[in-house]
């Protein structure tokens, strides 16, 4: 027995590229096939693939990225082959644990830019059904790889392109884009089009580099070089395995694109896709250290003053780990 390809509770929830919602998708031998055109969409290396061009990516910027990705899955597997070693790293990530104990139980979650898939397998846990989509074949092997050394029945993952999902409108209860965005060629456009695959009243996670802590980033890019991997906090305190700190390595300091952005810019996304402000991790303000245990709960996005002046703290917290900060919304509409 092995698990299914496409969960058969995510199956439904996808479409043919480039159509209609009407465009309903079955697995057929090698591939998804289109129930209404027959047009037949083969699997990549054992990869469910849909992936669609942008016609407006002017710079190439997506091609760009997905060669760096296939060259460098992100993150590694190495030393997580078994899935319990994988739920135990997860309920070791404070952000992991708490993301997973707030979605609940019995939900169908989108990542968008799932890479290996390690967060998506995670949180099949309390019988959720996951789609993890990503770009790269490289990174999506590892994740189908993971998925069937280890049955896992309630994840799928299919290659898709962020600004082109296959995926139906209002489909999904949660939608989570968790470093991902930063890497397209507008981060803005890309969020517009992920918060259409969520419900109205579900909610959306997104997380990015910060524009006042990944000054810290650029500046130890320019002496890495000359002092060494040591010089990031990560592989000095974290990383031992040499082949996973070199991939780190990679995606932070040499990614071929990557854009900087601030809470404000985030909220202004939000209300122009109407959706409502729920929390930020880390906290805009120190009071919310409160509602920690709670990723969903309504908090306070405290006034622009404030919101600088904590993202200027940062410099001395994330910047050290990447500096990726998440904004969590409800969509209203």
């Amino acid at each position: 027995m092995t698990a299914p390809m496409i969960p058969d509770k995510i199956l439904p929830l996808l479409k043919a590229p480039g159509r209609g919602d009407d465009a309903d998708l079955e697995l057929a031998d090698g591939g998804l096939r289109c129930v209404q055109t027959g047009e037949l969409y083969p699997f990549e290396n054992g990869v469910p693939s849909l992936f669609a061009p942008s016609e407006d990516d002017r710079r190439q910027i997506t091609s760009t990225v997905r060669s760096f990705y296939e060259d460098n899955p992100f993150p590694s597997y190495e030393g997580l082959e078994e899935f319990g070693e994988l739920v135990s790293k997860g309920y070791g990530s404070d952000f992991s644990a708490s993301l997973l104990q707030a979605i609940g139980h019995n939900k169908r979650i989108l990542e968008c830019g799932c890479g290996t898939g390690q967060l998506s397998h995670f949180l099949q846990l309390n019988n959720n059904h996951v789609l993890g989509i990503d770009l790269s074949l490289a990174s999506l092997g590892l994740a189908v790889e993971h998925k069937r050394n280890n049955m896992l029945a309630r994840a799928g993952f299919a290659r898709m392109n962020i600004f082109n999902l296959a995926v139906k409108d209002d489909a999904f209860d949660v939608v989570i884009s968790h470093g991902v965005l930063h890497h397209t060629f507008d981060a803005r456009r890309a969020l517009s089009r992920i918060v259409r695959k969520v419900k109205p009243g579900g909610l959306i996670i997104v997380g990015l580099y910060n524009s006042y802590a990944r000054v810290n980033t650029w500046l130890r890019s320019k002496l890495i070089g000359i002092a060494g991997p040591n010089i990031d906090f990560v592989v000095r305190r974290r990383i031992h395995d040499p082949r996973k700190a070199q991939i780190w390595i990679n995606d932070q300091y040499y990614n071929p694109h990557e854009t900087w952005h601030s809470i404000d810019e985030v909220l202004a996304w939000f209300a122009e896709n109407d959706i409502s402000y729920l929390n930020c991790v880390p906290p805009i303000l120190g009071t919310d250290a409160e509602t920690a245990d709670d990723l969903f709960a309504k908090t306070d996005p405290g006034t622009k003053y404030q919101r600088v002046v904590t993202q200027l703290s940062w410099l001395f917290t994330i910047a050290r780990e990447g500096s990726l900060f998440d904004v969590i919304g409800r969509r209203e509409v």
